[in-house]
């Protein structure tokens, strides 16, 4: 049986191995036979690739280990040729030996990532026996791209420590090298600052007695965390390890919410108009004018910069709320004193402040690419461009050196399809697309090509907190499979059509992330209604399921459905630890539109007006201040209805920002006379009403969430 097992093992990592490298290599061959690995192999090294080999044994179980030895028949070999690129490296796998050599050890590193992925998946896993075989090949690579990066917000949703590793070890699986981390914004500040342990002791958590409030779930709980410095000092240990750069971000002068609760005096030296607010402090700029702002910035950048080992420190500059310098008398002495032209330039002025703090540390900034349109930044500046491609376009025509992440590209909170989970501000995007990803059909030229610094993926984590955070599930399907096809753009010199790429990741890479414990996104499976009768298919060889949304029963499908009421079932397939959207017949997501009159207790803004909510679209309505108790919404249909569903949902379409925290519906089949049906979660409620229905009210029974408005959506009828 050991034999049967070992020649499967064999076969399946011999079988079709060319082309099933993520990402693919520069130069690849393969010839007949293979090298095995067994017992008797040893690992030899010298100390400079010490970090790397110690990786290797994370997953390789050698009964022995050389520092300092000459390389026999049946051992693999680490080692290092200055003549290579950097981060290259040159693979060799022969009848006697294994042989990486890299231009540095992180080239080393990369190597052995390949050599991983000519193993079978179960190396992943950590606990693979030997023996096991590698074909002969020779594979000769370098990264197309020297910063090929992912950034992940920890700020909107506390990740731990040790999730934080895990996703360090996907990146490296990948040859990603950059983890640019999102430490602070207006909902948490995760890193402990020592000289101030307030900041991360109460600006880690938010809702309860916490000053900073409650955003996006979790409204009824205080709930967050933070990272203490020896945490961190060994995340940047960790990612170095696996040949990646931990680059932390604060974001300032904007996205400071959470800060201004803990610190108010950082803020503009005006009183804010709270009435639209219940009271509530929303503001989140830093005061530019105020010297002990700078004081307390750089005891900050003094601690990070012993714990970040990087050269640089994102300090953010995107999204700020000038309006709040406009209204400072401080600030606008600043801007006449300083010959200002606008606030722009007060932003100029500011980071330029921060950034002579940086350098007095040995540290460079990096920014957002708002923070350049003031025009006075130096060009040693990194920009990260995100809002678009005309905005990266437009920092590499300054002459920065730009990181190339813009959101309809590399933004993975984006949805992957309508009626998935996710943003779609920037676009609806499955990995197919990133993987199109094509610098000359966006308009870069040679000179713009000059100054691309590398290509980033980010995860802002706005929705995560609605989806369990405590378990990577959701984060897993929107990273995977389309950090695989980034990791392909960022590195490869030439990039396979998607079909290979798909058949690679079918074939070979799902089997990984299987023994990785990925919960990667598979294709939606097809559903069609005809004749009565539901069929449902897949075309990536996984197994479907369905449920009968009557009885909430979920069972395997193995055959044609008859039913006259195809919206009562939802389908969607299983693989490995890889799963599908739910999804179902064109009737399934039928929705019905009536003619409807929406009206409030709140007056609505003129930009989004009432009448948005009665379009049954994407368009919503804000009111013109937050709600009170005793606020309501109503939506009077013109004529009465019969359905079997409504659902009712205030707040942005995809979070929970800007809606209800508490109240109830009540409903209407007379025009006059309501009962109430349904309290309130999370700004909604899905209710099932009695035929000739013809009013419907959302009330609130406390203030709405810490924000100045409250978004009214269109009902969804079915």
């Amino acid at each position: 049986m050991k034999k049967f097992l070992f020649f499967i093992l064999t076969i399946s990592t011999l079988g079709s191995v060319s082309a099933q490298i993520i990402p693919q290599p520069k130069s690849e061959s393969y010839g007949d036979g293979s090298f095995t690995i067994t017992n008797k192999s040893c690992l030899v090294y010298n100390s400079t690739v010490r970090q790397s080999a110690l990786y290797l044994l994370n997953y390789l179980p050698f009964k022995q280990i050389l520092s300092s030895s000459k390389v026999m028949v049946g051992d693999i070999e680490l080692s290092i040729n200055r003549y290579l690129d950097e981060e290259g490296y040159r693979l060799t796998v022969d009848k006697d030996n294994i042989r990486i050599v890299g231009g540095s050890n992180a080239g080393v590193f990369n190597g052995i990532q390949t050599l991983l992925q000519l193993l079978p998946p179960q190396v992943y896993s950590g606990n693979v026996k030997l023996p096991l075989s590698v074909p002969y090949c020779t594979i000769e690579d370098s990264p197309k791209f020297s910063y090929r990066g992912f950034m992940l917000d920890v700020a909107r949703t506390w990740i731990s420590a040790d999730k934080v590793k895990r996703y360090i070890d996907l990146m490296a699986y990948l040859k990603l090298n950059k983890l640019h981390f999102h430490l602070t914004d207006d909902e948490g500040w995760r890193i402990e600052i020592k000289s101030h342990p307030e900041l991360a002791q109460i600006g880690g958590f938010r809702g309860g007695d916490s000053p900073v409030f409650p955003r996006y779930g979790k409204f009824d709980e205080k709930w967050g965390g933070y990272y203490t410095q020896q945490e961190l000092k060994e995340i940047v240990a960790y990612a170095a390890q696996r040949n990646i750069e931990v680059i932390p971000e604060i974001d300032m002068p904007g996205h400071s919410k959470a800060l201004g609760a803990i610190y108010g005096d950082i803020l503009c030296n005006y009183t804010p108009d709270k009435n639209k607010t219940n009271g509530l402090e929303i503001r989140n700029v830093w005061c530019a004018a105020k010297e002990s702002n700078y004081a307390l910035i750089d005891d900050i950048i003094r601690e990070m910069s012993e714990i970040f080992t990087s050269d640089y420190i994102h300090i953010g500059g995107d999204e700020v709320n000038m309006s709040q310098w406009r209204k400072c008398p401080d600030c606008q002495k600043l801007k006449a004193d300083k010959g200002l032209e606008n606030e722009k330039q007060i932003e100029d002025y500011f980071i330029a402040r921060v950034t002579e703090i940086l350098t007095k540390y040995g540290k460079k900034p990096a920014v957002w690419n708002e923070a350049i349109e003031g025009g006075l930044l130096p060009k040693t500046t990194r920009v990260h461009g995100w809002a678009s491609i005309k905005k990266c376009l437009a920092a590499t025509s300054k002459g920065y050196p730009t990181i190339i992440m813009p959101g309809n590209y590399f933004y993975f909170d984006m949805k992957q399809s309508p009626s998935e989970p996710g943003h779609n501000w920037a676009a609806i995007f499955d990995a197919k697309k990133v993987l199109s990803f094509n610098f000359a059909k966006e308009g870069f030229t040679a000179e713009h090509l000059k100054n691309v610094a590398g290509i980033e993926a980010s995860f802002f984590s706005e929705i995560y907190i609605a989806h369990n955070p405590e378990s990577c599930n959701y984060l897993d399907y929107m990273l995977f499979p389309r950090l695989t096809a980034l990791s392909e753009v960022a590195w490869s010199h030439s990039r396979r059509s998607w079909d290979e790429f798909y058949n690679a990741l079918k074939s070979v890479h799902y089997a990984r992330m299987d023994a990785m414990g990925v919960t990667y996104r598979l294709e939606t499976p097809t559903v069609e209604y005809t004749n009565g009768t539901l069929t449902a298919s897949t075309a990536d060889g996984s197994t479907l399921y369905y449920t009968d949304l009557t009885t909430g029963k979920s069972s395997r499908y193995n055959k044609p459905i008859a039913t006259k009421s195809p919206y009562n079932y939802e389908f969607y397939s299983k693989k490995g630890s890889g799963v599908s959207k739910k999804t179902g017949s064109k009737e399934y997501y039928t929705r019905l539109k009536p003619a409807v009159t929406v009206t409030s207790s709140i007056s609505c803004s003129s930009k989004a007006p009432i009448t948005n909510a009665t379009k049954y679209s994407n368009s919503i309505a804000r009111t013109t201040r937050a709600a009170k108790a005793g606020d309501w919404i109503e939506y009077r249909f013109t004529e009465p209805l019969n359905c079997r569903e409504i659902e009712v949902q205030t707040g942005h379409i995809h979070l929970r920002r800007c809606h209800l925290l508490k109240g109830y519906v009540e409903v209407s089949y007379d025009g006059k006379d309501f009962s109430r049906i349904a309290e309130l979660t999370e700004g909604g409620a899905t209710i099932k009403p009695s035929p000739s229905l013809q009013a419907v009210r959302v009330v609130a029974t406390d203030r709405s969430d810490a924000e100045d408005q409250i978004v009214i959506q269109s009902l969804k009828i079915k």
